[in-house]
């Protein structure tokens, strides 16, 4: 995603359902943060059973990653020491 490019509601809404189904597949309830273009939440769900601790982090990972314009996938490995 560019900078210039922003996230309809709807499309927002297909990121949580693939989310939920990974999350289901791995048997990890989740926590599931969109955010557009500017790093502004659009949506996030809450899995039944997710750790209520996590929401903050998905929120707020979710944002830093746009920040970096990076995937929250490489985010840890760019993130760590060294």
């Amino acid at each position: 995603m560019t900078s210039i490019e922003s996230i309809s509601l709807q499309d927002a809404r297909r990121v949580i359902d693939a989310g939920e189904k990974r999350a289901q597949e791995l048997g990890q309830p989740s926590n599931i943060a969109v955010v557009d273009a500017g790093g502004n939440l659009v949506a996030h769900a809450r899995m039944d059973d997710a750790w209520l601790g996590s929401v903050d982090i998905s929120i707020n990972k979710a944002f830093t990653a746009r920040a970096f314009d990076i995937s929250t996938a490489d985010l840890a490995a760019n993130a760590a020491p060294g």
